[in-house]
């Protein structure tokens, strides 16, 4: 079964050198994603059990300094069931030092007012709760947006119809539309000023220019355009571990990766063509 886990980070962060702080269990399909997740808003979508949750937890680590306190930033890790929380927390609490706070109906916190969550901030740098709480609190202006450092949304896929995470997503959305507006009219309806202000929270941008071709399509698109033949592609899974092996002739040498772990077959092969195109690029160089 494979499930979704949503990583969002502050554009204003996202343009800062932040160094991945990584954990040594790690795949490279994990680090992959984590590099990614520093880079730009980010989808994880791997099967159940593949560690997407660890992901989430590098993410912490890295930006770490962000959160500790003094700082007024938090993380919001946000879980789809109840029964999650605990969960969830447990796995920041074992491999980070963060101050992990949780939040679920039963605590009484539809009763909460804006003391109540400020003094949360002051004591905890992750929260992790059920959607619910937050669309709650973005709704009554109990959290801002800019205090929200990293937001991480376990099981994203559930972001339809009238689930709170699909209304988190309009709440931001409609925040964005009313900036928008109160700067178009303090600018006196200079349009450029608007874009200019607006264009951080909507980075980063894909245009034609910005979009990266998946390696797979990558590596064939340059198969074709150079006659480059993958001469070896073998692929088994036993025990839940996947073994993708992959050679390439270029211009008469074998460019070759094999790739060991918990990653499903079409991740596997993602990896190994990224991998052997590096390697192509290195060779030019």
């Amino acid at each position: 079964m494979e499930e979704v886990l949503s990583l969002e980070v502050d554009s204003n962060t996202q343009q800062q050198k932040i160094t991945a702080d990584v954990l040594p269990f790690a795949g490279s399909y994990q680090l992959e994603a984590l590099d990614n997740a520093i880079r730009e808003n980010t989808i994880v979508y791997l099967e159940t059990g593949s560690g997407k949750t660890l992901i989430a937890v590098m993410l912490l680590r890295s930006y770490a300094h962000h959160l500790r306190k003094p700082s007024p930033q938090i993380s919001v890790f946000l879980v789809p069931q109840v029964v999650l929380v605990s969960q969830q927390a447990e796995a920041v609490k074992k491999h980070t030092d963060l101050k992990v706070g949780m939040f679920w109906g039963d605590m009484g916190v539809d009763f909460w007012d804006a003391t109540t969550w400020k003094q949360e901030v002051e004591k905890h740098e992750v929260f992790v709760m059920t959607p619910a709480i937050l669309l709650n609190c973005l709704r009554h202006s109990f959290l801002k947006l800019n205090l929200i450092k990293v937001l991480i949304m376990d099981e994203c896929h559930h972001a339809r119809g009238k689930h709170p995470y699909a209304c988190i997503m309009t709440v931001l959305g409609d925040i964005i539309e009313s900036l928008a507006g109160a700067i178009l009219v303090d600018s006196r309806f200079n349009k450029e000023v608007v874009w200019q202000s607006i264009r951080p929270l909507l980075e980063p941008l894909v245009t034609p220019e910005t979009l990266k071709l998946h390696p797979i399509r990558e590596l064939n698109e340059l198969c074709q355009k150079r006659s480059y033949k993958i001469v070896l592609e073998d692929v088994s899974r036993k025990d839940g571990v996947t073994n993708y092996r992959m050679e390439l002739e270029a211009d008469g040498v074998i460019h070759e990766y094999e790739y060991t772990g918990p990653a499903l077959r079409d991740t596997a092969k993602k990896i190994a063509c990224k991998e052997i195109l590096n390697s192509l690029k290195e060779e030019e160089l």
